[in-house]
């Protein structure tokens, strides 16, 4: 969590708790001011958390706390705001929460049956909170080996399940941002090529590309139909999915909404509603208002997902900290020219292009539930910031802000050696995406995400490089030809890719 966060409501409880003291001098030297000072609100959140976790151990109804409704949105600020997402998303579910799906060991508050082999879009019960799977590297980031999700399996057998490794979900608002700017300006090229050929009464083809990010070719018929037959890395609809290593959902609502029923089995109106046409696949078989049949109703409401999803978009980016060592340094310089000249930059595209930073995030169903957020305002530093100032060549000032994300947001076919023996159907009517096909992976953070891959197969950087296939194949062939030397440089630049480092007691 950054040390920026307001005080949590614990005040007095930590009044109550001895003084912790600070080490002494090391070697006789002080430590520098703001060391010191983010040593002592490392400390002191510490203190935070464990009185908080007598306070539970008092008052376990405090757990409700962190499933809140649309009123929350109206009580404060942003900061405000932040850190009650913040407390969401590190709380610890408890059963009379709704946590877990079926019955448990016995009627609420009996504990509920964990389930790490998920039973298809039902889910099941892996974490008890999200920060579980998204604590290493720091708050917020990926998850370990051994947390690895086995999704949309049987319940029973784990040769059914879907292997995925958690990523960091640091920077997921301005990705958000990014995703739906590049839709909206696909989109509207479509619907030119379909006012035109409604005009002339012929078919008109168009390519379709962003920023130098190509999506193929769309054909646009006169009697208003549109051949897709030809774009590539995106679902016929045009609608960018950025999140999920398939490109699963367009918004982190969404995804938010799907996280909290499968990894925890906390069930949200928006989830229930927008999914009862079909409740067996989805919610369960249990009653209107307790699909998942654990004995709780209503457990979540719409608000719960959106909370989270303005929590995540206000989560700092990952930044590029290159070697301070002189010779280092030029070995970074090398690989940075070598992830181009190799064809890394080809997928993994350094920068996409902000000209705003608002985004919108809404639960659906019958009665939406929106929040809005200026991330230039919202967000917590570090933020993404502009950097042209000056006229080009030709006189143009690119106002926008570069997110050095490392990714292009579209699909690719990653060969057999990726493939997963079973397509992955999307659950907003996107269709499907084949086994072999992968979102290409954002690398910003990737220093401190280890292990690698979708299924955290690969343990170093290396590895993940040579298990690249498909439309990768020529990249890990002009990888492999380099001389051991190069091939390091490369990854001296890759390993740069990391987060601002916090402090923490633990």
């Amino acid at each position: 969590m950054p040390l920026t966060l307001p005080a949590r409501r614990l005040s007095v409880a930590l009044a109550a708790l001895a003084a912790s003291v600070l080490p002494p001098p090391a070697n006789g030297q002080p430590l520098p001011v703001d060391v010191r000072a983010a040593l002592a609100d490392a400390v002191d959140f510490y203190r935070g958390v464990r009185a908080e976790q007598f306070f539970l151990a008092l008052e376990p109804n405090e757990r409700y706390e962190v499933l809140v409704g649309d009123a929350v949105f109206g009580f404060g600020d942003d900061a405000y705001l932040f850190a009650i997402g913040d407390e969401a998303f590190e709380a610890e579910f408890a059963r009379s929460g709704g946590v877990g799906a079926g019955p448990g060991w016995g009627p609420p508050p009996l504990p509920a049956r964990n389930q790490r082999l998920h039973d298809g879009e039902l889910g099941g019960l892996d974490g008890s909170s999200c920060r579980t799977c998204h604590f290493v590297g720091g708050p917020d980031g990926s998850g370990a080996p051994s947390q690895v999700a086995l999704l949309r399996g049987d319940g029973r057998r784990l040769d059914t399940a879907t292997v995925r490794d958690a990523p960091h979900v640091m920077g997921l608002g301005y990705i958000e941002v990014a995703a739906r700017r590049i839709e909206r300006r696909l989109q509207e090229r479509a619907r030119i090529a379909l006012s035109q050929a409604a005009d002339l009464g012929l078919p008109i083809p168009v390519q379709l590309a962003v920023d130098g990010i190509e999506f193929g070719e769309v054909v646009a018929e006169p009697d208003g139909g549109l051949d897709t037959a030809g774009l590539y890395g995106i679902s016929p609809d045009l609608i960018v999915r950025p999140f999920g290593h398939k490109g699963r959902h367009a918004t982190l609502v969404a995804l938010n909404d799907e996280a909290l029923q499968i990894h925890h089995g906390i069930q949200t109106e928006s989830r229930r509603l927008t999914r009862a046409d079909d409740p067996a696949t989805w919610l369960g078989d249990g009653g209107e208002f307790d699909p998942d049949d654990d004995g709780v109703e209503r457990e979540a409401t719409a608000a719960q997902a959106v909370l989270l999803a303005s929590y995540l978009s206000m989560l700092g980016v990952p930044r590029i900290a290159p070697p301070t060592d002189p010779e280092m340094a030029l070995t970074w310089a090398r690989g940075r020219a070598l992830f181009e000249e190799v064809g890394c930059a080809g997928c993994h595209r350094p920068s996409l292009r902000l000209p705003d930073r608002e985004v919108t995030h809404t639960a659906r169903g019958p009665e939406p539930f929106s929040h809005s957020l200026d991330l230039d305002e919202a967000g917590q530093d570090p933020i993404p910031r502009r950097l042209a100032f000056v006229p080009d060549d030709d006189g143009f000032v690119d106002a926008a802000v570069p997110l050095f994300a490392f990714t292009d947001l579209r699909r690719h076919d990653m060969g057999p050696g990726l493939a997963e023996p079973w397509p992955e159907v999307l659950p907003d009517g996107g269709g499907e995406v084949p086994g072999s096909v992968w979102l290409t992976r954002s690398l910003w953070g990737l220093a401190d995400t280890a292990p690698y891959l979708h299924d955290g197969r690969a343990p170093t950087v290396h590895d993940a490089i040579e298990w690249h296939g498909g439309a990768a194949a020529e990249s890990r062939a002009a990888y492999r030809a380099l001389p051991e030397a190069e091939q390091g440089a490369l990854r001296v630049f890759l390993l740069s890719l990391t987060r601002t480092p916090v402090l923490l007691v633990e």
